[in-house]
């Protein structure tokens, strides 16, 4: 390898680095990211890295975490398949004694569809006697639950989607509802309720007001300093 060779090699790497300090919120060349949200690799580690090995791995191992506590739901549970369901507070102590995960997990299942459960969080004693809800049969969940090798989409069900029970279907509809209604809690909530309402909008409101006067200043109680004069 000649001196030229090794100088481009070696600039390469340099210039490489430069790029990962600009990335790295903790260096001194920081810049501010334009990420776009609709790109494929958005909220996922670089294609290779070893990031990317350790979020694969993880996706198994998730993938095999949800399968057990579904074994374990459906072994302890009532009803019919394949809605199945138990208790929380039932549940919980059944799970504690083999890790301490189990609403972390919950919110995991329900986000790729195998359970259902009112409300965002599950809090001991205060939800002991909510309805843990599976929404496909052990069987079937055992069959199409299928790890992606995704990291930010660690799980996949094949096949269509599960028939909900009407009053599941109803809640889910009004979780929904409530998210939006949550969304749009900003300005742009504000003038859409206004507008619904027949109301103009806020800044009309605002111009139409009448002029405030301001009150006067306060008198200063600072004399002004003067040599004194023979």
């Amino acid at each position: 390898m000649s001196a030229r060779d090794t100088i481009l090699r070696f600039n390469n790497v340099a210039a490489a680095n430069d790029e990962k300090l600009k990335k790295n919120p903790f260096s001194d060349t920081y810049t501010l990211q334009n990420f776009d949200t609709n790109a494929t690799d958005y909220g996922r580690p670089t294609s290779g890295s070893k990031t990317e090995a350790r979020g694969i791995r993880a996706s198994v191992h998730v993938c095999r975490e949800m399968l057990y506590l579904c074994e374990l739901i459906d072994q302890n549970a009532d009803g019919e398949d394949p809605n199945r369901f138990i208790k929380f507070g039932k549940l919980f102590m059944i799970y504690s004694f083999y890790s301490d995960k189990l609403v972390g997990m919950l919110i995991r299942a329900r986000k790729y569809g195998l359970l259902h459960f009112e409300g965002e969080m599950l809090y001991q004693r205060q939800d002991d006697n909510k309805n843990i809800t599976m929404l496909y049969s052990l069987a079937d969940i055992r069959e199409r639950m299928k790890a992606s090798g995704d990291p930010k989409n660690c799980v996949v069900m094949e096949g269509p989607p599960p028939v909900l029970p009407p009053d599941i279907r109803a809640a889910k509809e009004a979780e929904e509802e409530a998210a939006k209604q949550r969304k749009m809690s900003g300005a742009a909530g504000f003038a859409a309720i206004s507008a619904s309402k027949g109301a103009p909008p806020r800044m009309d409101r605002r111009s139409t007001l009448p002029a405030v006067p301001l009150p006067a200043a306060p008198p200063s109680f600072c004399m002004a300093f003067k040599p004194k004069t023979e």
